[in-house]
């Protein structure tokens, strides 16, 4: 798949909204959030997932997120939450306006191993709703089963 040209995504993303998704990866009743390199909503804990490719379904794009963003093969379960996010910190100062739909998904493998890319600097599995979260995150959190203590 080839990329963008930078010059040529910054004017899609001023003039548009962006089709993401994003995945709850469940093991062992926690979920698995990332915490972000990269703008928007840099250094914040956030679901694995990003932008849906050309005749790309948004099922084909949860797996491939999943495994390029944090290693791990999954089975693609249902959608658990639609909702837009709006940022006015996105790259290159530009804002993003994203249409997210956010999967559940689950392992193929007995033992879970967590490799992320360079785009995100930290995980962990949780297995509440931090009420520190984004709002967006922790509505997909709660679709996913967990609660707020």
């Amino acid at each position: 798949m080839s990329f963008i040209p930078q010059h040529l995504y910054n004017q899609i993303l001023e003039a548009i909204p962006i089709v993401c998704v994003d995945v709850a990866i469940v093991n062992d009743g926690c979920v698995l959030l990332v915490r972000r390199r990269d703008a928007p909503a840099k250094g914040q804990l956030w679901l694995p997932g990003g932008r849906v490719h050309k005749g790309e379904t948004l099922r084909q794009a949860a797996a491939r997120k999943a495994l390029d963003e944090t290693g791990i093969d999954c089975h693609v379960g249902p959608i658990i939450h639609t909702d837009e996010t709006i940022f006015e910190d996105g790259p290159e100062g530009i804002a993003v306006h994203s249409v997210n739909t956010c999967f559940f998904l689950f392992s193929r493998q007995q033992s879970v191993e967590v490799n992320l890319d360079s785009h995100h600097e930290d995980w962990v599995w949780i297995d509440h709703i931090d009420p520190g979260l984004h709002p967006y995150v922790k509505l997909c959190l709660a679709a996913a089963g967990l609660d707020e203590r």
